[in-house]
């Protein structure tokens, strides 16, 4: 299958499967065409590997602020589209600069199926998942930015480290059962693929 075409946008310049192609749309183009009652707001998680020196790939995990909801609880990073967003695929470009400091190299997917949960504000939201490839620095390292207004550490998961909730010392505590089930498929999806 072949690659769409390259999608810019402010600060994005990435391409797209055309396993993507549903949400090459604005979130609220979106929402329109797919009328849920499960949801009625978007959100977006990118799965992110280093496949570069690892005998094995590794996932991409954040712990949030302790300060934050679910406070030093692991995920990936995401968070919820926005109007301005170009495309759905833009948010999840968008979220992963912001939260890790990568930009978005290639998007595709999506993993799984959608999660639906209630925020703490009542909004109902319909979260999809992608596989995101970033762009790694002059010496070939996917180098993360944390904001430390949302997250305070990071780590690089093997998927045995994933199952057994540790890397080295640090325990992994995921914010959700869903959070974890995803970050599996994307394993699966991964080690299916190479």
């Amino acid at each position: 299958m072949s690659d769409s075409p390259i999608i810019k946008g402010p600060g994005y310049n990435f391409t797209a499967d055309p396993t993507t192609s549903a949400f090459a749309v604005s979130p609220k183009s979106y929402l329109a065409a797919n009328q849920n009652e499960n949801y009625n707001v978007l959100a977006t998680g990118s799965l992110v590997f280093d496949l570069s020196t690892q005998p094995e790939p590794r996932i991409l995990l954040l712990q949030r602020s302790p300060s934050d909801s679910m406070p030093n609880k692991w995920e990936t990073a995401g968070g919820g589209c926005d109007d301005e967003d170009e495309s759905i695929l833009h948010s999840a470009a968008r979220e992963l600069w912001e939260e890790a400091g990568l930009r978005a190299t290639h998007i595709s997917g999506p993993v799984g199926e959608p999660h639906f949960f209630r925020s703490r504000s009542g909004k109902k939201i319909g979260k999809f998942n992608f596989l995101v490839q970033a762009e790694v620095n002059s010496k070939g390292i996917l180098e993360v930015k944390l904001d430390p207004n949302e997250h305070q550490n990071f780590v690089w998961a093997t998927l045995k480290e994933v199952q057994e909730k540790k890397v080295n010392d640090i325990e992994l505590v995921f914010t959700t059962a869903d959070t974890e089930n995803v970050i599996l498929e994307a394993f699966a999806s991964i080690n299916k693929d190479h």
